[in-house]
C-alpha cells in the first residue's frame, strides 16, 4: 500500500491532529502539522517555515490541507508556497484541500476531507 503524506495548516495543532485516528487503516498519513498558536513563536506558520517543512519531509508530501479558520490572505500565501513546492519538487499527483468557505452541509469535516482524498487517490492507478 502506497502512503500518501499530508501536511496541514491550522490555528491549533490538536484540531488537525484529530485527523490521525480516521486515517488509521488507510494509506493517508499526517506527516506534519503547521499551526498558529500551539508551537513556540519561532516555529509557528510563516511562508518560510512552511517551505522548510515541505522540503524537509521524506517521503515528500502529496497533500496540503488549509484549515477552515485560516484567514483568506494567509490561505493565499500558503497555497502559493504549496504550488511553488509541488512544481519545484515535481510532486506526482498533488492535492490541495482548502477548507475555507464554511462547513460542509452535514458539518462533517472529516468526511469532506476523506471524500477529497479518496476522490483523488482511490482509483486504478494507486492500490489502496
Amino acid at each position: 500500500m502506497q502512503t500518501i503524506s499530508i501536511v496541514a495548516l491550522g490555528v491549533y495543532r490538536h484540531v488537525a491532529a484529530k485527523m490521525e485516528v480516521p486515517f488509521e487503516h488507510t494509506p493517508y498519513r499526517m506527516a506534519a502539522i503547521v499551526d498558529l498558536k500551539s508551537s513556540p513563536e519561532a516555529f509557528t506558520y510563516s511562508a518560510h517555515n512552511l517551505g522548510v517543512v515541505l522540503y524537509a519531509l521524506h517521503p515528500p508530501p502529496q497533500v496540503f490541507i488549509v484549515g477552515a479558520a485560516i484567514s483568506q490572505s494567509m490561505a493565499e500565501e500558503c497555497i502559493s508556497v504549496w504550488k511553488a513546492y509541488t512544481t519545484s519538487a515535481g510532486t506526482k499527483d498533488p492535492l490541495l484541500i482548502n477548507l475555507q468557505g464554511g462547513p460542509p452541509a452535514d458539518g462533517n469535516w472529516m468526511l469532506e476531507i476523506m471524500g477529497k482524498l479518496d476522490g483523488k487517490y482511490k482509483n486504478d492507478r494507486i492500490e489502496l
